[in-house]
């Protein structure tokens, strides 16, 4: 059975990007459908930190991070060599002091519910196969339903917010820059009576098989629920890459905080899996003269840290207020302002965070750089300042002026 149905605007991908966009235009009264692949909890892990800006993104939608179980997070220990340093998360004028843990699972379906409660029509199980293109315009989708039936919605505009490597995207001729870093990553849960303590804690440069700091980190987050989030990402940008099994290192960094944390390293429960994660606006072009790409689709994830939830949420953001004003005025040229805001958000932060990736995929530079700044609670507090883009307009702190000098180098290097 095939149906056939209209929407101001089709959301492909109900995720963080795609459900805070549906949840915006929903609210100022748009016809919203959103269609989510998968059909319930996701049986492998996923990152579940949300930093401070995170959590006041989602309390702008109307989500109350500690109300669905999210387990408040005071800051990082970061470490390396065996020294650790706590840094809790930079206080700025916009962001809540504290960050949180809570489920991936947990936190789709409550934007998903939050959706519909506005007025969004929420699709779960619906997968958009292939694009509706009429002279050259993206008129609406395909569709799959769980049941095995078929159907087609036609939509003014749509946005395309299914994740990282988006299927759906490439069949618009999205496509991922291979010349910029990405990250790979692989994460588990495990039980530990550790569970609702209120620090992370952020291992960096975890060692391969042959003792080197890789470029990348390991991390324990405390998930409040009885488990740990246990996981660990390394960027395309270091040498020796190739020769890096993602799942052996998260064998080994487990190995090296079991005691500390108070769990089994043999015990985990779920199998951790490789992922690709493109990052730091690597992917292009984010929009069409109907479409916009939102999120880990459009390789929005930070490039210093791989976290991609906050980015999404704001991108979400944007392109509800770009869609809005499209359809008020009744103007798709309005899409054209969609690249230049998120260029004028993160262009800047997403080269820079490019060239340090590459600056510190060198074994030697990364060593001897984790070496000097673990030996400073201040060199430790800009890092994190840094890797979360809480820099602060007009101060002249640590983690500013490193940044300002990084910038200025980056607006000479070559665009990767």
């Amino acid at each position: 059975m095939s149906e056939r149905s209209s929407t101001d605007v089709l959301v492909v991908g109900g995720g963080p990007a795609g459900c805070a966009a549906a949840i915006r235009l929903a609210a100022v009264g748009h016809r919203v459908t959103v269609l989510e692949r998968s059909t319930g909890r996701t049986p492998f892990a996923r990152g579940d930190l949300l930093v401070p800006a995170a959590v006041d993104e989602l309390a702008d939608l109307g989500l109350d991070v500690a109300g669905l179980g999210g387990n408040r997070i005071t800051g990082t220990r970061l470490s390396y060599a065996g020294r650790s340093v706590p840094v809790r998360w930079p206080e700025t004028p916009t962001s809540t002091a504290d960050g949180a843990v809570l489920r991936r699972s947990t936190l789709n379906t409550a934007l998903r519910t939050r959706a519909a409660d506005v007025g969004a029509d929420v699709h779960i199980g619906a997968r958009a196969t292939t694009p509706t293109v009429e002279r050259g315009f993206v008129r609406g989708a395909s569709i799959e339903y769980a049941d095995g039936s078929t159907g087609e919605i036609s939509c003014r505009f749509l946005v395309i917010a299914d994740g990282a490597n988006s299927r759906f995207g490439r069949g618009l001729g999205t496509h991922r820059d291979r010349r910029w870093p990405y990250a790979i990553s692989t994460s588990t849960y495990v039980t530990s009576d550790r569970s609702a303590d209120s620090w992370l804690e952020t291992a960096l440069g975890p060692l391969d098989a042959n003792d080197h700091p890789v470029t990348g980190h390991g991390w324990v987050h405390p998930v409040g629920d009885g488990t740990l989030n246990l996981g660990v990402t390394v960027l395309s940008s270091y040498r020796d890459v190739r020769g890096v099994n993602i799942v052996k290192l998260l064998d080994a960094f487990s190995e090296s905080v079991a005691a500390r944390w108070r769990f089994d390293p043999t015990e985990r429960l779920v199998v951790p899996v490789r992922r690709r994660i493109p990052l730091g606006g690597s992917v292009s072009p984010t929009m069409g003269p109907t479409f916009l790409v939102a999120g880990d689709a459009a390789a929005m994830a930070n490039p210093f840290n791989s976290h991609g939830v906050r980015a999404a949420l704001a991108t979400g953001r944007t392109a509800a207020d770009v869609l809005d004003e499209a359809l008020t005025v009744g103007n798709s040229t309005t899409l054209q302002q969609y690249p230049r805001l998120l260029d004028d958000a993160l262009g800047r932060y997403h080269k820079v965070g490019r060239l340090t990736a590459r600056f510190l995929g060198r074994p030697w530079l990364l060593r001897s750089a984790l070496s000097a700044g673990i030996r400073s609670d201040a060199a430790m507090g800009a890092a994190l300042r840094i890797a979360t883009n809480e820099l602060r307009d007009g101060e002249t702190g640590g983690a500013e002026r490193a940044y300002r000098l990084a910038a200025i180098v980056a607006r000479f290097a070559p665009s990767w």
